[in-house]
């Protein structure tokens, strides 16, 4: 059936009327929000430049004016704006929903007895979960009021014809299934082992924390795990640390319906020469290389030349494959021409800008910036175009989650940790199985969506963790749930770790730091909570973002040629340590700190010299020192106790003194004026050379 236009006597926008049965409805105009009766345009110019009249918007007639149902619609003149869709007062069906509500058979009370519920943010559409066919309701639409003001209007919007119905979409769906690009998949994969490679870095992990008795509070060993002791309790901070940006939250432009994983990615920014994107990808080894060239094959250019790339794939039925879309922003205008000519299929002539629809991919130029590839088939192509202006329906929880991201990060990661797991026979190989069942695990079932970003700043590694909390548990149980899981991954990790054997040093150096780097990290992150979510934030120096990148991939790398089965080796016995803390401190080690806090420098130092050495908070405060002060210095290889020596000799640190106590074993770091109040011995250092 032939569409008409109705213009809007408002604002003179043109709204796309599909169905004339819906004339002498009240509807509301999407561009501004004014209501009024939807009737044909006069024939006579001047009566449709006049709105019409606020007694028959309340009290429309009782006998249906005279139209005719056959009368076309009056030619717009030249100039005219494009046609817009539009949103009905009431729809002429009922609307599938997501959350049933009961509602009582009894008649509803005046508006004015009734409190106003809270107001949910609109979106336009209803989102609508397509992971299952739903359900019809066959009891009749509840009547609407026409006489209520307009701000009491259902946004809702008209369903399209072309969106039928979900079985139809997933029928298309597997015709094409064998076109697809099924190693797309992996990306995820490979982006999840960049923000959660420390979740599930070995192979058959779960066999040995599963054999692992859980201690309630396990003490630290010295002998084998010497970390900094401080005289102040930890008390965690109140807030989390800023974002670094602040940008609009993404949203699910022309892409088809169903996305149930989404990468949001800067590649112009993560691939410039000698960022810190640079070094982070050369960290990644051969998966950065593999990223490259997925990038290519899939946005037809290569990653310097894109500003912005989200990467959507969509799930079907178990066992079928994935289809991808992709929505590419570029850093400079392309040549349409130059473009279209590498596009796959035929174009569309359902539309006004350019939509094709081919055997391989379908294609879509929305500006002189911004184009998208998507799944083969004229109806995806389809739904990309009818998504140029909404956010294509996916499931409310990824949904919400969407809203807290940030689109300017580096890299944004948002999945469904249900739907990952139902599909994971055509994600990941099946020897990865047990590490991505591993990480869903660590993640729980009271989590329905899971957002992880993290952007690299010239100073900072900041780390986002979103998770959409289910109705079973409150958000503030689950954010102190996470932590606590987060906290007891260094010692997990100890343990699979030590059934590692590395074929060279500097893998084994890298691999076996490890678990320090997890309690790093662990103790940087910050817990919180909100309306339906948990958040784990943590902003660490620069350096972390690599030293985690090249540290995950080893270990993963080496976890696939260990048999965690088998228990682990004995300690190779080497030469006895000093019994004296002072020789001890003797021992060389490796500085090249780049503002590392002051507690971290100390804790390298207490675990490369097996020495336990005490930082005093209170102390410190008598001259204004605090246990986060950065540490930046270079001295390559030098004994533990001239690196001491050479943090005391900084500029503004210089109030620092060292008290060793042989009896107790102990070294502490503190103030001089706390010493002198203390009679405290100061260790003094021998001059330098």
């Amino acid at each position: 059936m032939s569409s008409i236009a109705v213009p809007c006597p408002h604002c003179k926008k043109k709204l796309k009327l599909r169905d004339k049965s819906l004339l002498g409805k009240k509807v509301k105009c999407p561009n501004c929000k004014q209501a009024f009766v939807l009737t044909l345009p006069s024939k006579t110019p001047a009566t449709s430049e006049h709105p019409v009249p606020a007694a028959s918007a309340q009290n429309p007639p009782a006998s249906d004016p005279p139209i005719k149902q056959d009368t076309p619609p009056t030619p717009e003149p030249a100039g005219q704006e494009k046609e817009i869709r539009i949103e009905l007062a009431q729809p002429t069906t009922p609307v599938v929903g997501t959350s049933a509500k009961w509602v009582p058979d009894d008649p509803l009370s005046p508006p004015s007895a009734v409190p106003e519920p809270a107001s949910e943010p609109s979106s336009g559409f209803p989102q609508i979960d397509t992971s299952a066919p739903p359900a019809v309701n066959t009891t009749p639409a509840p009547s609407v009021d026409a006489g209520t003001s307009s701000s009491a209007f259902p946004d809702i919007a008209v369903e399209s014809t072309e969106n039928a119905g979900v079985a139809r979409m997933r029928e298309l769906r597997r015709k094409n299934a064998k076109r697809r690009n099924v190693t797309i998949a992996s990306i995820v994969v490979v982006l999840l082992l960049i923000g959660g490679g420390a979740y599930f870095a070995w192979d058959k992990v779960e066999e040995t924390i599963v054999s692992k008795p859980v201690k309630p509070a396990p003490a630290p060993v010295a002998a084998t795990s010497p970390t900094v002791a401080s005289t102040q309790q930890y008390t965690p901070p109140s807030k989390v640390a800023p974002s670094p940006t602040k940008g609009e939250p993404i949203r699910l432009l022309y892409v088809p319906a169903g996305t149930r994983i989404l990468i949001h990615l800067h590649p112009a920014a993560l691939w410039a020469p000698g960022s810190q994107g640079e070094e982070f990808r050369a960290c990644l080894g051969p998966v950065g290389i593999w990223a490259e060239q997925k990038i290519k094959e899939i946005c037809l250019t290569g990653p310097a030349q894109i500003q912005e790339l989200t990467f959507c794939l969509i799930l079907g039925s178990p066992g079928a494959p994935p289809e991808y879309a992709a929505v590419i922003r570029t850093t400079e205008p392309f040549k349409r021409s130059e473009l279209i000519a590498q596009f796959d299929g035929q174009r569309l002539d359902d539309y006004s800008f350019p939509v094709y629809s081919g055997d391989k991919y379908s294609s879509m130029i929305v500006d002189d910036h911004t184009y998208v590839i998507g799944p083969p088939g004229n109806f995806s192509a389809a739904e990309m175009a009818e998504s140029r202006e909404y956010d294509s329906s996916t499931s409310p929880g990824i949904e919400s989650t969407l809203k807290q991201t940030d689109r300017d990060r580096h890299l944004t990661i948002v999945f469904d940790p249900d739907e990952v797991r139902r599909q994971q026979d055509v994600l990941l190989p099946e020897k990865a199985h047990p590490f991505l069942n591993e990480f869903l695990d660590w993640i729980g079932e009271d989590v329905e969506a899971v957002a992880w970003s993290m952007h690299l700043g010239a100073d900072d590694f900041y780390s986002e963790w979103i998770f959409r909390n289910s109705t079973m548990i409150r958000p503030g149980k689950l954010a102190m749930n996470l932590k606590e899981q987060l906290d007891a991954l260094p010692e997990e990790m100890l343990e699979g770790v030590r059934k590692m054997n590395p074929g060279t040093l500097g893998s084994r150096k890298v691999i076996g730091r490890f678990p320090a780097m997890l309690k790093a990290f662990s103790m940087a992150n910050q817990e919180q909570s909100g309306e339906r979510y948990a958040q784990l934030v943590s902003t660490l120096p620069e350096r972390a973002a690599p030293n985690l990148a090249l540290a995950s991939l080893l270990t993963w790398d080496e976890s696939t040629r260990t048999d965690f089965s088998v228990k682990a080796k004995p300690r190779p016995t080497g030469p006895q340590l000093p019994d004296k803390v002072v020789d001890r401190l003797k021992l060389k080690l490796e500085v090249d700190f780049k503002r590392m806090p002051l507690e971290e420098v100390l804790a390298y130092i207490a675990d490369e010299t097996k020495t336990r050495i005490i930082l005093d908070g209170a102390g410190l405060k008598l001259v204004g020192y605090t246990q986060n002060m950065r540490q930046t210095m270079n001295l390559g290889t030098v004994t533990a106790l001239e690196t001491i020596q050479a943090i005391f000799n900084v500029k503004d640190q210089d109030q620092m003194c060292l008290i060793i106590d042989e009896n107790a074993k102990t070294a502490t770091v503190t103030s001089k004026p706390f010493a002198q109040q203390n009679n405290l011995k100061m260790y003094e250092f021998p001059p330098a050379n």
